[in-house]
C-alpha cells in the first residue's frame, strides 16, 4: 500500500522562525539575560488499533510571555513502527505552575493538523488534538527533563485514540526580539542584549535524492529520484559548532508526497577567504509517496562547502548520505543551498568594512485558515464536490517598509484530507492606504501532496490579494482571496484565507 502523498516543504519553518514571536526580553535583577523560550524534543507511543502502536516524536519551539504562560508551534513525526511518513504540524499552549526553584507543574494543548500512511480513514480530516500534563526538572544549563501524559485524538473523522506516558527533553534560549516595527537601531542597552544572542543562519536548499539500486517502493516497485525543497536553519553556539534543522518535501519525481525532517549538529571552518567547509550528522523522520522508510526512522551524514557572498548571504553545495534502518530506502544525495545568517556574529563579518551596528528587520507572524474551492473538476481523487480546510503558520520578513520575503506551512484539517500538506515560498508587498488599513499581495511556490488533492509531481503555485487593519501597532487582522494550481496535475483551487499577525522586529533576519 502506497503512502498518501502529503508534502510541506516548510514545515517546521514556523518552528524555525518562532523563536522571533515578539515577547519583551527577560532581564534578572543583574541585568542579565534570561532565557525567554525553549526548543523541546518528545517521545510517545500511539495507540492506532489493538494490535498497532506508533512511536513518534514531537519537535518544538515555545516562547515564555509571562512566568507562567508559553506558546508555540511544533510539528509530530512517525520513527517507530509501520507508518513511516506520519507527520503533523500545529501550535501548543502551555501553562506552567512552579512548585520548587527546580520542579515544576506543567499542562498545556497541541492543536494542529496531518497525517499519512493511512490515509483520510487514519487521519480522518486531519485535526488533531493533544492536551497533555507533565512533571518539569530543571537541571541548569543542560536543560530540562520532563515526564507526563497525554491523551491524542484526530476528532475529525479519525480512528487514532490514544492516552499514553510520555518523556520529553526541552533546552532553553535567549534570542532578542521587541513588539513592533522599527525603521532604525536599537537603544545601547537592547543592542548590548542582542550581542548575547546566537548567530542563526536561514537556507533555501534544493536537494536531488538518488536512491541505491535496492531500493523499493511500499509497493516494491524501483524507487525513482526524487527532487526535494526545503529549508534548513543552524544555530551556532561558537565561531565552529552548531545545531541544524532541515525539512525538506518532494517538488518532482513520482514520489510526491515524501517529506523528512532532520536534527543534529556539526562542524564549520575556514580555509580560505570567505570559503568554509562543513561536516554533520543528522537524526530524524519521513517517508510518504510510496519511498519505503519502514517506521519513519532516518540517519542523514553530509559535508559540504559554502561561500560567503556578502558578510551574511551564503551559498552552498552539500552531499549527503541518507538511510532508513526500517525500510530499504537508501540514498546519496547533491544539494544546493543560498542562504542568510545574522545575529551575534556572522561567518564573513570578519572582512567587512563596515563597522555600524545592525538593524533588527521588520518581521510578521501569522495564524492563517485557508479554505480550498473547487476550481476544477478533476482537483481531488475522492471527496471532490468537499471544500478543503487548513491551518498553518506564514512568515514574513520585510526587505523594506513594502516588499517582504515569505513562507508558509499548512495542513487540512477539514474536508476528508487529512495528509494533506503545502509549504511554499514567495514575494510580498504590503501598502498601507489609511488609518490602520493596508493591502496585501503575495506570490508564492513550493510543494504540496496529500488527502487526495491532484497536484501532480508535487510542485504548486499560489497567488494572494488581500486587506488587512492593524488592531494594535504589534497586532493585524487580514483577509486574502487567491487562487491556487499544479504545475503538472489537476489540481486547481480558489482560496479564501483569515489570518491574525503579529508584527514584531528580530535579528533572525535583518
Amino acid at each position: 500500500m502506497t503512502h498518501p502523498a502529503r508534502i510541506s516543504a516548510l514545515l517546521l519553518l514556523a518552528v524555525v522562525l518562532s523563536i522571533t514571536v515578539p515577547i519583551k526580553p527577560a532581564l534578572s535583577s543583574e541585568g542579565q539575560t534570561e532565557p525567554n523560550g525553549e526548543l523541546s524534543a518528545i517521545y510517545e507511543e500511539w495507540r492506532v488499533s489493538d494490535d498497532e502502536n506508533m512511536g513518534v516524536v514531537g519537535l518544538g519551539v515555545h516562547h515564555y510571555f509571562s512566568e507562567y504562560f508559553s506558546l508555540g508551534v511544533g510539528s509530530w513525526m512517525a520513527v517507530r513502527g509501520e507508518r513511516g511518513g506520519f507527520i503533523t504540524l500545529g501550535i501548543d499552549g502551555r501553562l506552567h505552575l512552579p512548585i520548587t526553584e527546580r520542579i515544576e507543574l506543567e499542562s498545556g494543548v497541541f492543536v494542529g493538523a496531518g497525517g499519512g500512511r493511512g490515509g483520510y480513514f487514519l487521519s480522518g480530516g486531519g485535526l488533531m488534538v493533544r492536551p497533555y500534563a507533565q512533571l518539569t526538572y530543571d537541571i541548569s544549563s543542560w536543560g530540562r527533563l520532563s515526564a507526563g501524559v497525554s491523551h491524542v485524538t484526530f476528532p475529525n473523522g479519525g480512528t487514532i485514540e490514544s492516552t499514553r506516558p510520555y518523556i520529553s527533553f526541552s533546552l532553553p534560549f535567549y534570542t532578542y526580539m521587541g513588539d513592533g516595527w522599527k525603521d532604525d537601531g536599537l537603544p545601547h542597552a537592547l543592542q548590548k542584549q542582542h550581542d548575547k544572542s546566537r548567530s542563526n543562519s536561514l537556507a533555501v536548499v534544493v536537494r536531488d535524492l538518488q536512491p541505491v539500486s535496492d531500493a523499493r517502493t511500499t509497493g516494491g516497485a524501483v524507487q525513482d529520484d526524487v527532487t526535494l525543497l526545503g529549508i534548513e536553519w543552524r544555530s551556532y553556539f561558537n565561531d565552529t559548532w552548531y545545531a541544524r534543522l532541515e525539512t525538506e518535501g518532494a517538488a518532482g519525481g513520482s514520489s510526491r508526497g515524501y517529506m523528512q525532517i532532520l536534527v543534529g549538529g556539526g562542524a564549520q571552518i575556514p580555509v580560505a577567504d570567505n570559503l568554509y567547509v562543513s561536516a554533520d550528522a543528522s537524526v530524524g523522520g519521513g517517508g510518504g509517496g510510496g519511498v519505503d522508510t519502514g517506521g519513519g526512522l532516518l540517519l542523514d551524514a553530509s559535508a559540504g562547502m559554502y561561500y560567503y557572498l556578502t558578510p551574511s548571504l551564503f551559498a552552498g553545495l552539500s552531499g549527503a548520505y541518507l538511510i532508513a534502518p526500517d525500510g530499504t530506502f537508501e540514498a546519496g544525495s547533491l544539494a544546493l543551498k543560498l542562504g542568510y545568517r545574522s545575529g551575534g556574529y556572522s561567518a564573513g563579518r570578519k572582512n567587512s568594512v563596515d563597522p555600524s551596528p545592525e538593524k533588527p528587520a521588520n518581521m510578521r507572524l501569522r495564524v492563517v485558515n485557508q479554505t480550498y474551492y473547487k476550481a476544477s473538476d478533476l482537483w481531488r481523487t475522492h471527496h471532490a464536490d468537499r471544500n478543503v480546510e487548513n491551518i498553518g503558520v506564514q512568515i514574513d520578513a520585510f526587505l523594506d517598509r513594502d516588499w517582504y520575503l515569505t513562507g508558509q506551512g499548512i495542513a487540512a484539517y477539514g474536508g476528508d484530507a487529512g495528509a494533506y500538506m503545502t509549504g511554499l515560498v514567495g514575494l510580498g508587498i504590503r501598502k498601507n492606504l489609511i488609518g490602520g488599513v493596508f493591502v496585501n499581495g503575495e506570490g508564492l511556490v513550493g510543494a504540496a501532496g496529500g488527502g487526495g488533492l491532484a497536484t501532480g509531481s508535487g510542485l504548486v503555485w499560489q497567488g494572494n490579494v488581500g486587506l488587512g487593519y492593524d488592531l494594535h501597532p504589534s497586532l493585524s487582522a487580514l483577509v486574502t482571496a487567491g487562487r491556487m494550481g499544479a504545475f503538472d496535475g489537476d489540481f486547481k483551487a480558489d482560496v479564501l484565507g483569515l489570518s491574525l499577525a503579529y508584527n514584531f522586529n528580530s535579528y533572525l533576519l535583518h
